[in-house]
């Protein structure tokens, strides 16, 4: 690739607008080989901790990151016995612990126990329906949808699900499969008032230049008694403690912004939610852990090759290590997750 990705210096925290200070730099795209080097920093001022790019990509030059993204391919299905017990499983899980019941079966609600002794399991299940029970269905928009993975499966469990991404190719990708898409930025889609009953952002707030701007229009599209849910890296997870600048999830130059559990909850105060639950999660542990493992050892890694036997199950093994240590420490997850109500 020879085109360059034009940037413009942030030098100052978008949060509390404290100096910030040098944490990594010189940093190259390691998983999909977008042009350039990035310098990552931090802000100075204790007890936020916000990171991001500085300089920081230009809006109109972002594309060129995006553009061998793994979201413009689309899974196939698994098929066969195993595949059959892993739907059946998930299918009572979310009945059990979610109250997706519908037509599922007895025998499948006792599969759905099975996810209880798998690691990991259950927070991908719980991501599946990005935290949000069956009763409150109702319209629903992914902000930073991809190829729609999450829309399909949460339109196959009743919501009114559509999804947004400014990657014309995803868009494309979606609608071809029969899904409402929009295509931009949130902000210029200039939704009416209330119009959701709940907004999900999976792995999206980390992409954009302005995160309060947002999480205020989330917050002004939700219907009173509205949900957004959000998942996103975490920056004093585990896995970045262990890897420091070869850490999986610094992805630069994509991610614009990291958080942590302490800025987030303060970027969604700022954007007017009051009634929210920030916590972390174990889901992303697996496959961080291989990629942060294969950008140190091999400077870069291979989203869409799946891994081997070992080390799927080395992955595991990590992530339930990690799991374990949660107990004791708040901020051990590599996922942030935020649970908000207006």
């Amino acid at each position: 690739m020879t085109a360059t990705i034009r940037s413009q210096s942030r030098p100052r925290c978008l949060l509390c607008s404290s100096e910030s200070r040098p944490l990594y730099s010189g940093m190259r795209d390691r998983l999909f080989d977008a042009p350039g080097q990035w310098n990552l920093v931090e802000c100075a001022r204790p007890g936020c901790g916000l990171l991001w790019l500085d300089p920081m990509p230009l809006a109109e030059d972002l594309g060129l990151a995006y553009a061998r993204y793994y979201t413009h391919a689309v899974a196939d299905r698994r098929r066969g016995a195993l595949a059959d017990l892993f739907a059946a499983a998930k299918r009572g899980y979310l009945a059990n612990a979610w109250d997706y019941g519908g037509d599922v079966t007895p025998r499948q609600r006792l599969a759905g126990l099975l996810p209880l002794v798998y690691p990991g399991r259950t927070t991908e299940l719980d991501f599946s329906v990005m935290w949000l029970r069956a009763g409150s269905r109702g319209r629903l928009l992914d902000v930073g949808a991809g190829s729609g993975t999450l829309v399909e499966g949460l339109r196959r469990l009743g919501w009114r699900a559509e999804g947004l991404d400014f990657d014309p190719e995803a868009v494309r990708s979606a609608r071809e499969r029969g899904l409402t898409f929009h295509q931009g930025g949130l902000v210029e889609q200039r939704f009416p008032d209330g119009a959701f009953d709940a907004v999900t952002m999976s792995h999206s707030l980390e992409h954009v230049h302005d995160p309060l701007a947002w999480l205020a229009e989330a917050r002004r599209i939700l219907r009173p008694g509205g949900r957004l849910s959000i998942a996103t890296p975490n920056s004093r997870s585990v896995l970045h403690r262990w890897f420091g600048g070869h850490w999986f999830s610094l992805d630069p130059p994509r991610h614009l912004h990291l958080f942590n559990r302490d800025c987030l909850a303060d970027a969604l105060r700022k954007a007017g939610f009051e009634r929210l639950r920030v916590f972390n999660s174990n889901r992303e542990v697996n496959g961080a852990w291989r990629g942060s493992r294969n950008i140190r050892t091999q400077g870069r890694h291979d989203m869409l090759t799946p891994p081997g036997a070992a080390m799927s199950g080395l992955g595991r093994a990590v992530q339930l290590y990690v799991a374990l240590r949660a107990a004791a420490d708040r901020d051990a997850g590599e996922e942030l997750v935020a649970l908000v109500e207006k």
